[in-house]
Formats: C-alpha cells, structure tokens, sequence
C-alpha cells in the first residue's frame, strides 16, 4: 500500500530520534547509512509561488516534486516544516523534483526516509543539529463532552487535502490519525501544533469554515468536532540548519 505524501507531513516525534540514533551508530561502526541504488535530483528552473509538493513513498520508490528544501527536510527527518530554523533564504523557494528509487521494493517508509536524510547530506551538503526551545505553539487537546470523529474504514491511504474558494476554506482528511491532523493544522496555522489529544485510531472528518482571514475559522472548526486548539509556551523540538548547498544535478 502506498503513502501518499502532500503538504501535510507527519509530526516529530520517536521516529526522529530512532533515526538519528541508528545513522549515529552506523557512522560509528564505520558502516554505510543507508542509500537509495538510483536517485535523480533536478531543480525546477520555473519557479511557481503557488505550486503544491506532491510525491508518493511506496515500493522502495520515493517521488516528490514542487518541493523546497525545508520540506525535503520534513520529510526526511518527520518534522513539521515551521520546526526548521536557520540556513539561506533560497530553501524556501527554489523547488525540486526527487525520484529515488531503494534495491529492496520491500523497503520500509522508514527506511526510505533514512536513505532520504542521507540523499539530503551527499548531494545537498545539509548540515544540521537539534534544539529544544521554548516557543508559542498551538496544542491540540479534546473538548469537554470528547472527540466527535468517524472511525475510518480499514485499508486506504491516510492524507489531508485543502481546497479555498474564496472566503470558504475545506480540509478533508481520510484514514487519518490526530498527528497527521496535527500536522496540516501547523500549516494551516503556520506554527507549531502538538497533538496533546491521546487519540490513537483512524478518522474520517471534513473542516469547513469561512471568512476573509484563511487561519482565523480553524479553531472553531475544530471544535465541532469535539477538540480544542489552545496556545501556550511549551519545550518544543527543532532542527536548525547549520550548512546547505544546491545539488549536484543527473
């Protein structure tokens, strides 16, 4: 089954850290971080301020176009895209099309995003290290009364698609869970949203909500649905850009 991969990318969280640790251990005992057999890395010479990053990770196969490199970067590594500090103003919007392929079609998403990270540090020489910071974020929590989500039905791809028709603003989700709600919530937002809620199936839902302010209905669209978003000072986990280059090209 394939993930699809849109602009709502998943939450940092144990997976960050599993990551680093065994690249960590792999550089120790002197082996080879995991790499992907052929990856081609071409720089979109039309620029389009409105284009969205669409790509796909399944088979051992990984595929992403209309992509900055901080969201190469949250991918990669299972951040949210507004955790990423530092580096030239040009990773913001100088976009790229990647198709990377692993030897194993059996190779696991994780995987797949390890072979990333080391894509990421050979061809774009990104260099980085981790923070912990205390910074304004938005926590996700449940309302009084609980959550008011339909069960998802097994099988199917989890994702989050927004569409905006003039003042009127949808975000469907489909065999989600609250992360990746989480997730397309930090960028609706455009800061930081942790998922305090405690939720841990799949759900179906659809936000609606209107006004000549895109961010300002979030909230209470929300709360229909039985969860509350709350902003507060909280330890928050970053990667900061210490070094970065544009690729090499094939």
């Amino acid at each position: 089954m394939s993930k699809a991969v849109s602009v709502t990318l998943p939450f940092m969280g144990t997976m960050f850290r599993v990551g680093l640790f065994f690249a960590a251990v792999a550089i120790a005992r002197g082996e080879t971080a995991p790499a992907f057999e052929v990856a081609s890395v071409k720089r979109i010479r039309d620029y389009s301020p409105v284009a969205t990053m669409s790509g796909d990770i399944s088979h051992g196969r990984f595929t992403l176009t209309n992509a900055h490199i901080k969201q190469l970067i949250a991918v990669a590594y299972e951040i949210q895209s507004v955790r990423i500090e530092g580096g030239p103003g040009w990773i913001s919007t100088d976009q790229f099309q990647i198709d990377a392929r692993a030897a194993d079609p059996e190779t696991t998403d994780k995987q797949v995003r390890l072979m990333l990270q080391n894509l990421l540090a050979e061809r774009f020489r990104l260099k980085l290290h981790r923070e912990i910071k205390m910074l304004s974020a938005y926590t996700l929590r449940l309302a009084a009364g609980g959550a008011k989500l339909d069960q998802a039905q097994p099988g199917g791809t989890d994702r989050c698609d927004r569409t905006a028709d003039g003042g009127r603003y949808e975000l469907t989700c489909r065999h989600v869970q609250a992360v990746t709600l989480t997730n397309a919530l930090a960028i609706l937002l455009r800061g930081p949203v942790a998922d305090q809620t405690g939720l841990t199936g799949e759900y179906d839902f659809t936000l609606n909500w209107e006004g000549d302010d895109p961010y300002a209905g979030v909230p209470d669209a929300v709360e229909k649905f039985g969860l509350k978003l709350e902003m507060k000072k909280v330890p928050t986990e970053v990667l900061v850009i210490d070094s970065v280059e544009h690729p090499s090209e094939n």
